[in-house]
């Protein structure tokens, strides 16, 4: 029994490595691009992935083509006053949010720029600014604006707006003035699509459309120019992701809830394999037959799950040597886009990234075969 164990295993093992001989034959093996500082941030359109580095930078790399364009220059240093926590991708268009913190009360300002591939000059688009407080029964309280959900993908960047206003009993915050913005594809500023509570905050983009997580856990998606095309009401939702024709929703009891963007039907719901306490947020995301999200089995030890979405079967990508490897990841019609980061420390020192791409048909056979 043992001996055919073994076997088994060997025989699995070489099958595996015929599927990816004969992806790398097709023109499916994957690219690594070596970067000379972590990545902070991923977004990815088509063939162009945008990526911002630790000291600031934002350049965009063409999966297909291997060319690299500078759109800001880095500091050359890590940085964590000012940084770039939100970046997007749209065509030729790039748009990212710096955000910096100050004080005891965190007064925070969130700046959005945007610049194009074919442009010289990056160009300020909107800014918000906020503090933060605490209420009479300890909870926090945010006063000011709020500028957030940056996301993109065609011709179309988006983002969400609205303010927090602390009640005059200072038992919690008043929000008002929510809005779906776009950035006009002909000059830096905002255009309002659509108003009102039901319309943030954007979490994903598809083409022309926008997909909106909404306080009260449902979904709508809109049009550019604000038209509600569809909602969709999940079991619950801690996170959407959208592309490709599907829409997943990771649940508040760890499940992954795919449902089909044009009828609203829900498809599969499939388990979250972790036991991991935590999912981290803010990094799920999908396009067709493939979703991926990450997993903190220590503080920030992420671990990528690569999920094909029809079967539910499931890929982990584990952690480098140290605890901030992996960072971020993207997926379109393509392929994923991951990124690891080295930290070494003593005699010599080193602080780098790599991106590593995997066009979807050798993503699929992995996770098949994983």
């Amino acid at each position: 029994m043992k001996r055919l164990s073994i076997v088994a295993a060997v025989v699995a093992s070489l099958l595996l490595l015929l599927v990816l001989a004969s992806s790398a034959a097709n023109g499916h093996a994957r690219t690594l691009k070596q970067v000379n500082r972590p990545i902070a941030a991923v977004a990815m359109d088509g063939a162009r992935l945008v990526y911002v580095t630790d000291d600031d930078a934002v350049r965009v790399w063409n999966v297909k083509t291997g060319a690299t364009a500078q759109l800001r220059a880095g500091t050359g240093r890590y940085m964590t006053n000012p940084q770039i926590p939100e970046v997007a991708i749209a065509g030729t268009r790039v748009a990212w949010i710096t955000r910096s913190e100050n004080g005891n009360s965190r007064e925070t300002w969130a700046r959005l720029y945007v610049r194009s591939l074919s442009g010289r000059a990056t160009q300020p688009v909107a800014s918000a600014f906020r503090r933060d407080g605490i209420s009479n029964d300890g909870v926090e309280i945010w006063e000011g604006n709020w500028l957030t959900g940056l996301v993109g993908s065609a011709n179309v960047l988006a983002v969400s707006r609205w303010t927090t206003t602390a009640r005059a009993d200072l038992g919690g915050m008043t929000v008002s003035k929510q809005r779906l913005s776009v950035l006009d594809s002909r000059r830096p500023l905002l255009r309002v699509i659509a108003a009102g509570a039901r319309t943030v905050a954007s979490a994903s983009a598809d083409r022309s459309r926008v997909a909106v997580l909404r306080s009260d856990d449902t979904v709508g998606l809109y049009s550019a120019t604000g038209a509600l095309l569809k909602q969709i009401t999940p079991t619950s939702a801690q996170e959407i992701a959208y592309g490709g024709g599907r829409l997943v929703v990771l649940t508040h009891a760890r499940t992954l809830e795919v449902y089909d963007a044009q009828s609203g039907a829900l498809l599969h719901t499939w388990p979250i394999h972790t036991k991991a306490p935590n999912v981290r947020p803010g990094n799920l995301r999908a396009y067709g037959r493939i979703g991926l999200y990450f997993t903190d089995t220590r503080y920030l030890a992420q671990r990528l799950h690569l999920v094909d979405l029809a079967t539910g079967k499931e890929l982990v990508r584990p952690p480098s040597s140290h605890p901030w490897g992996a960072a971020d990841a993207a997926v379109g019609p393509l392929g994923v886009v991951s990124s690891v980061n080295t930290y070494r420390f003593g005699s010599n020192p080193k602080r780098a990234g790599t991106l590593v791409f995997e066009p979807t048909a050798r993503v699929l056979a992995l996770i098949g075969h994983g």
